[in-house]
C-alpha cells in the first residue's frame, strides 16, 4: 500500500500540514530536528512523492521532451544522451520520442508531451519529402501551447524559438576546400533534404569553396539524400555513370553508404575515390578506411539545449537564445592527394 503524508504524520505525531511543508521543501520555520525526523520517517516507511499531484499544484513537471527523427541514428542518440545527462545533473527528467521520419508521428509526439505537462521541448526537425510546411505547422503547435522550444538548427527560425546550431556553411566550405587542396576538381555531393537549413547551408559552403577557387560548379554531381545509409548507396547509383574523383556526403551515415556503393562498382577508397563525411559518427574512426569528416560537438549541443530549456522554463520572460558551436576538420585516411 502506498505511504501517504497522513501516514507519516500519524507515525511522527505531527500534523499533515507540517509533514507536507517538509516533504515538499516549502519555506517554513520548522525546527531542523523536526525536519530531520520527518525525512527519516519518510525514508523508513518508503514514501514516494506523487509527482503528478505536485505537477498539478505547481504547473511544473521538471521534465523536458525531446523529439528526434530516428533513435537508431547515432547523431540523434548522442544529442539525446547530452540532454539526458544535463537533465540528470539538474535533477530534471526527460521523455524522448522518435518519429521514424514521419511528420504525422512528430505531431502525435508533440500532443503526447503536452499531456505530460513538460516544461520544454527540444525539436530536431523531421525531414519533409515535399517542403517545410509540416515542420512549420508542428512547431507552431508547440508555440501555441506556450511551451519553451529549442530547435537543433535554424530551419524556418523565428523568435521566440531558441536554437542550438553549428555554422554549417563553414562546415561545407571546410570539407570542400580540403578536397580541392588535395587536387580534386570533380567532386560529387550527397546532400541532406533541401528543406532543412543544415543541408542548405552545407551546400552553400561547398559552392563558395568552388567560387573562391575559380572552379566551375556542376549541378549534375549533386544528389539529394535524406541522411540515411540507404541514400548514400542510392547516391552512388545515381553518380555511377558520371566522372568524379571525390564524394562529400553530408553526414557520416551516408558516407558509410557511399563506401559500400563504391565497392559495388569495384571502386576503392581512397585509391579510386576520396570520401569525406560530416558529424564524426563514432564508427568513423574504426572503419576499414577511417573516414575524414567534419566534427560537430553533438553531445555538448544536447547539454546546451537542456540548459536553455530549463532557463526558459524558470524565466518565462527571458529572451530567446541562439547558441552556436564550432566545427573541426578531422583528417583520416579516406581522402588522398591526386595530381
Amino acid at each position: 500500500m502506498k505511504v501517504t503524508i497522513k501516514d507519516i504524520a500519524k507515525a511522527t505525531g505531527l500534523s499533515p500540514a507540517t509533514v507536507s511543508l517538509v516533504l515538499n521543501n516549502r519555506p517554513s520555520r520548522i525546527a531542523e530536528a523536526t525536519r530531520a525526523r520527518i525525512l527519516s520517517t519518510a525514508r523508513e516507511m518508503g514514501y514516494r512523492p506523487n509527482s503528478a499531484a505536485a505537477s498539478l499544484r505547481t504547473n511544473r513537471s521538471y521534465t523536458l521532451g525531446l523529439i528526434i527523427p530516428d533513435i537508431q541514428n547515432d547523431y540523434y542518440a548522442t544529442y539525446a544522451k547530452g540532454m539526458e545527462d544535463a537533465c540528470a545533473e539538474c535533477g530534471w527528467n526527460m521523455i524522448f520520442c522518435s518519429t521514424n521520419n514521419s511528420p504525422t508521428r512528430e505531431r502525435q509526439a508533440i500532443e503526447a508531451l503536452f499531456t505530460k505537462n513538460v516544461d520544454g521541448i527540444a525539436l530536431v526537425a523531421t525531414p519533409s519529402k515535399d517542403d517545410e510546411n509540416d515542420f512549420i505547422a508542428n512547431r507552431e503547435l508547440i508555440l501555441s501551447m506556450k511551451t519553451p522550444l529549442v530547435q537543433m538548427d535554424l530551419t524556418a527560425y523565428k523568435e521566440p524559438i531558441n536554437a542550438v546550431i553549428s555554422d554549417h556553411q563553414k562546415g561545407g566550405y571546410m570539407a570542400t576546400r580540403h578536397l580541392i587542396a588535395l587536387g580534386h576538381r570533380k567532386i560529387a555531393f550527397i546532400t541532406g533534404p533541401s528543406s532543412l537549413e543544415g543541408s542548405q547551408s552545407r551546400l552553400s559552403g561547398c559552392k563558395k569553396a568552388f567560387q573562391d577557387n575559380n572552379l566551375p560548379w556542376d549541378d549534375g554531381l549533386v544528389y539529394t539524400g535524406n541522411y540515411s545509409y540507404a541514400s548514400g548507396l542510392d547516391g552512388i547509383d545515381y553518380l555511377s555513370d558520371k566522372d568524379f574523383t571525390a564524394v562529400f556526403a553530408f553526414n557520416d551515415l551516408m558516407a558509410c553508404g557511399v563506401y559500400c556503393g563504391l565497392e559495388k562498382y569495384g571502386l576503392a577508397v581512397p585509391t579510386d575515390v576520396s570520401v569525406i563525411g560530416y558529424d564524426d559518427h563514432f564508427v568513423s574512426g574504426i572503419l576499414s578506411v577511417p573516414l575524414t569528416t567534419i566534427r560537430q560537438p553533438i553531445y555538448e549541443m544536447g547539454k546546451e539545449s537542456t540548459r536553455i530549456l530549463i532557463h526558459a522554463a524558470e524565466n518565462p520572460d527571458a529572451p530567446p537564445v541562439v547558441s552556436k558551436f564550432d566545427l573541426k576538420l578531422i583528417v583520416r585516411k579516406s581522402t588522398r592527394k591526386i595530381r
